[in-house]
């Protein structure tokens, strides 16, 4: 193995382990942003949002370094039909470097599905709310709609019910 295979092998476990680093933030973030949501902090959301899509632009940018690092890696061992994928590098790497690269893909796996968990709790959340919102929304706009009636003086009104899915 020659100093440029060593230095692909590095960019990769380099670029595994950012893209782990961002996927820890997402997770504090979505942790963050369901105590945000029980106490209704419009504005503390808004900026978790923002933070979750910088982070979530980072690990776009760096997987399309990724692929193109195992691209390289898979011309280096002669694969040239198609770029091999992580697992197929774990297979082919020296054993110190299969043993980081197999570390790393567990940990990412493990990690991403504890992100879609808490993800799946937030939507849940957020969903609540939202059909919370909605429902006491149409109790006010009716209960608005039939005091008119008991006024000499009112307009008449138009009743209104929301049933809109957010």
């Amino acid at each position: 193995m020659n100093k440029q295979d060593n230095s692909l092998w590095r960019d990769l476990i380099a670029n595994l382990r950012e893209q782990r680093r961002h996927i820890h933030a997402l997770i504090s973030l979505a942790r963050e942003q369901t105590h945000v949501l029980a106490e209704a902090n419009v504005e503390r959301l808004a900026e978790i949002t923002q933070q979750q899509a910088s982070h979530l632009d980072e690990i776009d940018a760096l997987e399309h370094q990724r692929k193109e690092v195992t691209r390289r890696i898979g011309e280096s061992l002669g694969l040239r039909a198609h770029a091999p994928t992580l697992t197929d590098c774990a297979c082919l790497a020296p054993e110190n470097v299969a043993r980081t690269l197999k570390w790393l893909q567990r940990e990412l796996l493990q990690d991403t599905r504890q992100l879609q968990m808490l993800n799946e709790r937030n939507r849940v959340l957020i969903n609540h709310a939202a059909e919370t919102v909605n429902s006491w929304l149409a109790l006010v706009v009716n209960t608005a709609h039939n005091q008119m009636g008991y006024h000499s003086q009112a307009t008449a009104g138009t009743a209104v019910v929301l049933n809109t899915e957010v």
